[in-house]
């Protein structure tokens, strides 16, 4: 899937730190300052990839290392790039525990995957999170999703998602989007494991065979 022209360019900030690794001073900066990470998408206006994207990745909210380094789920430990190549969804290993680079954007992107989040706020640990936030987020994510128009959503941590979505008796896998007011009826809802290295009920083997039922789902 090559959605992008030859000479396209990721409008994205790339890491300040010029491919090293952050301080402990640089991760509470982060937090304390509420350092934007930037949603990994072709384009910076929603409009604009409308129509583009097989699979929307949804996190709850970055670490203060993905927003130091602007690279999603970067923070080492975290399981999210290795369970999508184990899901046969990225072709390569994606490592961006330093910063995402170019070469890397491209390629997901021509894959037809974004990513984002449905808080922005970096906290170490997405239980620092008050409902009243996921919940704005959830509506925020509603009208985006219109906007967008991916064929699957995929929610990772079925903690967060059933706060947000308030769905207190969801389950991982595929949801029921019949009464989520304002949800496009075209578009799949999944739930997948929360890839952090913390959640010990799963492995990157079980979490790739996760994956792989949703990126099957987005590719038929």
């Amino acid at each position: 899937m090559n959605i992008l022209p030859d000479d396209w360019r990721t409008w994205r900030r790339q890491s300040p730190l010029n491919g090293r690794r952050p301080t402990k001073t640089e991760l509470a900066d982060a937090a304390e300052q509420q350092l934007r990470l930037d949603d990994l998408l072709p384009y910076p206006n929603d409009a604009d990839n409308a129509g583009l994207l097989r699979l929307l990745i949804v996190g709850t909210n970055p670490s203060p290392w993905a927003a130091a380094v602007q690279a999603p789920f970067a923070r080492p430990g975290n399981r999210f790039w290795k369970s999508l190549h184990a899901g046969g969804i990225t072709p390569t290993l994606v490592n961006d525990s330093n910063g995402l680079d170019h070469e890397d954007e491209r390629m997901i992107a021509e894959r037809g995957i974004g990513l984002t989040n449905i808080v922005s706020r970096p906290t170490s640990r997405s239980s620092e999170l008050s409902r009243d936030e996921l919940q704005a987020g959830c509506d925020r994510l509603v009208q985006r999703v219109r906007v967008l128009e991916p064929k699957v959503v995929a929610f990772t941590g079925i903690t967060a998602f059933r706060t947000a979505f308030q769905k207190p008796a969801a389950v991982l896998g595929l949801q029921d989007t019949t009464d989520l007011d304002g949800w496009p009826a075209e578009t799949q809802l999944w739930v997948v494991p929360d890839p952090s290295g913390l959640n010990a009920h799963e492995s990157v083997a079980s979490l790739g065979e996760k994956w792989a039922e949703v990126w099957a789902a987005a590719t038929r």
